[in-house]
């Protein structure tokens, strides 16, 4: 196959929370023998044995398929996802070791691999091929070139368009994400390793400097579906439902002191918060030390959605039945409250904080506010005797 190919095809935003990210393959094709084939290193099964206890404790287990690319471009261009497709300006013997390895890659012993979505997956498998078939250029060239992005900026900002997984998210994402990237690294969204592959020189046949990306064409372009190109502010919109939360919690404690409907209803209320937000720092704090989850790890959330918080749910459902409870609820919500403060004094830190203070904007108000609630109610009831 004289005249084969290798291209990259790089694939758009979709609907689904997995498509969000992109997609990219590796193609192989030679016009004199229509050999035609697509390498993914992303495929993935729903249905597989231990598939969501795989995906929640770290260790996805992902392989490497190979089709026609016509099917590849029929099918994305009808799930209304941009196509994209760059053709490589390898030499014969690179376009001959490129499918040399993408073969041992498919085979039966080699196919699994242990998926991470940062450092090990579709996009990053497409970039260390290229990388090694031009003997460590690509990273060489790309490593040391320092960006804005992080792991977490990349993830919130192809998120922006499904604000609650967004959300868990930010929640999930601990230190670790926050570590600005190369562009190398950054290759992990197969839209930064089509643009950063634009940038690429390489030595042509006659050893003269040539671009990596000897030709690109728009298969599809989505009129729907298109990454945004800057990162949201999410802040304001985080505070001002924050503050909302925290403000009717605040009415309902003060109407409640008067009219005892009303105070099992802000009892109640901030019971469920107390919950939730304590559920989800059990979470957190499991991430962290059961599962390998390495973006989870030392997450700072936790002096956010804090597991005492689970306590502090209890006492209050218990206070509704004996107001001796409340004095302990009142020592449990300050403590909440001063817990989720220091979380607001590391971002005031240079390099202190991860960068998650708009998810303090949310939670701050709501736990201060409990707080005063049970404050004022537990300095007019007798300590227990």
């Amino acid at each position: 196959m004289t005249g084969l190919q290798v291209y990259v095809i790089t694939i758009g935003q979709g609907t689904q929370y997995w498509e969000k990210y992109g997609h990219n393959m590796l193609v192989f094709y030679d016009p004199a023998t229509n050999f035609n084939v697509a390498f993914n290193w992303g495929t993935f099964d729903f249905a597989s044995p231990d598939f969501l206890k795989r995906q929640l404790v770290g260790d996805p287990q992902y392989w490497v398929d190979s089709l026609p690319t016509n099917l590849v471009v029929d099918f994305y261009t009808q799930r209304d996802r941009s196509v994209v497709l760059q053709r490589l300006a390898f030499t014969p013997d690179q376009v001959a070791k490129a499918l040399q390895l993408a073969m041992a890659n498919v085979r039966t012993e080699n196919r699994h691999y242990r998926y991470d979505y940062y450092r090990d997956n579709c996009s990053t498998r497409v970039r260390d091929l290229i990388d090694t078939v031009l003997g460590g250029a690509l990273k060489a060239s790309t490593i040391g070139k320092p960006t804005t992005l992080t792991y977490r900026s990349e993830t919130v900002r192809l998120l922006d368009d499904m604000k609650f997984i967004q959300l868990g998210v930010m929640v999930a994402l601990g230190r670790p994400a926050d570590r600005p990237l190369s562009v190398w690294e950054a290759g992990f969204i197969p839209m930064r390793l089509r643009d950063a592959l634009r940038d690429m020189r390489v030595a042509g046949l006659n050893g003269a400097p040539v671009p990596l990306v000897a030709d690109e064409r728009v298969v599809y372009e989505s009129p729907a579906h298109r990454d945004r190109a800057d990162n949201p502010v999410l802040w304001p919109l985080y505070l001002i439902v924050g503050l909302f939360i925290a403000a009717e919690i605040v009415a309902m404690g003060v109407v409640g002191e008067r009219k005892a409907r009303l105070e099992m209803v802000f009892r109640l209320e901030a019971s469920a918060w107390a919950f939730v937000t304590g559920l989800l720092g059990l979470v957190l704090a499991l991430a962290w030390t059961t599962t390998q989850h390495v973006f989870w790890y030392r997450n700072e959330n936790l002096l956010l959605f804090n597991p005492l918080s689970l306590w502090l749910a209890l006492l209050l459902v218990l206070s509704l039945r004996n107001p001796r409870w409340l004095r302990p609820a009142a020592v449990t919500s300050a403590l909440v409250a001063l817990l989720s403060a220091v979380g607001l004094i590391l971002h005031g830190i240079p390099g202190a904080g991860q960068n998650s203070l708009a998810l303090v904007w949310l939670a701050l108000p709501a736990h201060f506010a409990i707080a005063f609630g049970l404050w004022r109610r537990s300095a007019i009831v007798p300590p227990a005797a």
